[in-house]
């Protein structure tokens, strides 16, 4: 479950600053023409976690622990958002698009993707798209690095993923991403100083590989004026990494709702997950398998200027990831405020 410069965590990549007309592909329009949204403001988050460092835009956590057995301490900051989607329109059924899709936004999956779109008819809207860390997160080279002040470095993301939506005229959605995952400078366990950790204990420690990532999903239209909007989804995650102490499998189920009031809107989303790797931490002995859970709220008030084309947006988010292991633990806290303004033609 991660804006473009907010900090994908074990928990999930959190985004819920985004406009909640449709909890699925928007539909294409006939005419062309450029469109899209942008939204900008403000955020304050806390965050426990022994493994993210922050991104370019913002620090956060402790760049020194004193033992691998230390529980993650709180640490706060305010950081900027921005995000959007821009997109043109060249007619029979085509799109191209630039940015954070309004569905990666509210279903709390934040990337950044190039691709296109093409509106099926009756089979439905098919979209495909590469995928990349608008603003890499940083991470510790050695997170486990004892008594020492930990150097940062960047986790790149890269991939591609198709989409169809609407699958034969039902509300069924179905999503495949690929992610190639870099680590540009990896030391994991060559700064513990409380264990033995050699060449073969380091070799499975490595973040470097694939994921794939797999969903689906259902879209429920319910109640008078169908203003009611649930969206039940499950997705399984393959870790194939470097390291086997990292790679493994994950689950995540999710309940989406919003609600369409008259000029304004509620968007929620509740998750709840598990992890299970291959193969024990060779730092602890055991394998730092999780359950994670996370649960958002974000409140969208359409203000009277321009015809509706502005929103103030404002969000409340905490998740949280509970391991096996205490040293992999981690929480977040986060409160967004803002602004989106969409352009072009209706």
């Amino acid at each position: 479950m991660k804006f473009s410069v907010l900090l994908p965590l074990g928990v999930a990549t959190f985004a819920a600053l985004a406009s909640p007309r449709a909890l699925a592909i928007e539909p294409i329009p006939e005419t062309p023409g450029w469109r899209g949204f942008v939204v900008v403001g403000g955020g304050y988050v806390d965050l426990k976690s022994n493994l993210v460092a922050g991104n370019s835009l913002i620090d956060i956590g402790d760049p020194v622990i004193d033992s691998v057995n230390q529980r993650p301490q709180s640490d706060d900051t305010f950081h900027p958002v921005i995000t959007g989607e821009v997109n043109y329109t060249f007619g029979n059924g085509w799109q191209g698009f630039f940015g954070t899709s309004l569905e990666d936004a509210v279903t709390l999956d934040g990337v950044t993707q190039l691709g296109a779109r093409k509106d099926l008819g009756s089979a439905g809207i098919l979209q495909g798209g590469f995928l990349f860390s608008g603003i890499p997160t940083e991470v510790w080279e050695d997170p486990y690095a004892e008594g020492v002040r930990r150097d940062e470095t960047d986790r790149d993301s890269t991939g591609v993923r198709v989409q169809w939506d609407r699958i034969l005229g039902s509300a069924l959605e179905l999503t495949f991403s690929y992610r190639d995952i870099s680590i540009d400078t990896e030391r994991s366990g060559e700064g513990v100083q409380s264990v033995t950790c050699k060449a073969a204990c380091q070799d499975l420690l490595r973040r470097d590989g694939d994921q794939y990532h797999f969903d689906a999903s259902y879209l429920f239209r319910l109640g008078e004026g169908q203003r009611h909007l649930v969206r039940p989804a499950i997705r399984y995650t393959l870790d194939d990494r470097d390291g086997d102490a990292i790679s493994g499998d994950a689950y995540r189920l999710q309940l989406s709702y919003i609600f369409l009031g008259q000029g304004y809107s509620v968007a929620s989303n509740v998750a709840f997950g598990g992890s299970s790797f291959d193969e024990r931490n060779p730092i602890f002995g055991v394998k730092t398998d999780s359950d994670r859970f996370a649960i958002d709220t974000t409140l969208f008030y359409r203000l009277p200027i321009e015809s509706g084309r502005w929103q103030a947006v404002g969000s409340v988010l905490w998740g949280e990831d509970d391991s096996d292991v205490a040293f992999h633990d981690s929480e977040l806290f986060m409160i967004n405020a803002g602004v989106m303004y969409r352009f072009g033609a209706r």
